[in-house]
C-alpha cells in the first residue's frame, strides 16, 4: 500500500497534458494550452521546490488567506467534492498575487470554501500528511507530493475529480477571471468522458475559455 500512490496511472495522467502560462510577467499572464510538459530550467526548478531556511521566509499581509480559505493539510482528500491543491511558497511574488486575488474576490473565496475541498501546500516546508488515493489515505510528506504531481514552479494548481484523480494541472499564476472560469469548467462537467492523456480535457478547457472571453493562444 505504501507505494501504491506512485503508480504509473497517476503520474501518466498528470504529465500527459498541462496548461502552461506564458511566463509570469506583467505583459504575459494568460494561459496557453499545450500538450507537452512545461519546459522549466533545472536551476529554476531546484530553486522553487527546495526547502527554504526559516530565516529567509517572508510573510505577507495575504498569508491569512491560507488559514481563512484553505483546509488543514493534515488530511488531504476530496470529501465528496471536487478538490483543488495549490502549491506555493512565501518567497514567490506570483504565489502572493494569487493569494491577493482570492482575498479580494468574494466569488473566488466562496467557491473555494464551499464548492471545493481546497488545500494550500507550502513547497518550502516539508510536512507529514495523509493523502487520499484510490479509496484510502496514504502517509506522505510535502516533498513526496511535489514529486507525485511533478511540481516545477509556483504557484501550481491541481484540480481533481471527486475521487481525487487529477483533471487539470496549471503550472503558474492565473489571473482571477481565468481562475474563476477554470473552476466553472470543473463544475460544468465538460471534462467528463474526455481523455486526459491525449489532450481532450485541455481542448475542452480552451474552448470554454474562448466562449467566456478568456484570450488563449495554442502553441504548435
Amino acid at each position: 500500500m505504501k507505494n501504491k500512490f506512485l503508480s504509473k496511472t497517476i503520474i501518466t495522467s498528470l504529465v500527459a497534458s498541462t496548461i502552461l502560462l506564458s511566463g509570469c510577467s506583467e505583459g504575459k499572464s494568460k494561459a496557453e494550452v499545450v500538450e507537452e510538459k512545461p519546459k522549466v530550467a533545472q536551476q529554476q526548478t531546484d530553486e522553487r521546490v527546495k526547502e527554504v531556511p526559516e530565516k529567509k521566509i517572508v510573510y505577507t499581509k495575504y498569508d491569512s488567506v491560507v488559514d481563512d480559505v484553505f483546509k488543514d493539510i493534515a488530511k488531504i482528500g476530496p470529501e465528496g467534492k471536487y478538490m483543488l491543491l495549490v502549491f506555493g511558497t512565501n518567497t514567490d511574488p506570483y504565489t502572493d498575487r494569487l493569494k491577493a486575488d482570492i482575498k479580494s474576490s468574494k466569488e473566488l473565496t466562496d467557491k473555494l470554501m464551499n464548492n471545493f475541498s481546497s488545500y494550500y501546500l507550502k513547497a518550502h516546508e516539508n510536512k507529514r500528511l495523509k493523502l487520499f488515493h484510490e479509496g484510502d489515505y496514504m502517509d506522505v510528506d510535502t516533498k513526496t507530493m511535489i514529486n507525485i504531481y511533478a511540481v516545477q514552479s509556483t504557484p501550481t494548481l491541481i484540480f481533481t475529480d471527486k475521487n481525487g484523480k487529477a483533471v487539470i494541472v496549471v503550472p503558474g499564476y492565473m489571473p482571477a477571471k481565468q481562475f474563476l472560469e477554470t473552476i466553472n469548467f470543473m463544475e460544468s462537467k465538460k471534462w467528463e468522458g474526455k481523455d486526459r492523456k491525449n489532450g481532450e480535457v485541455y481542448e475542452a478547457l480552451k474552448n470554454h475559455y474562448i466562449n467566456n472571453g478568456i484570450d488563449v493562444k495554442t502553441k504548435a
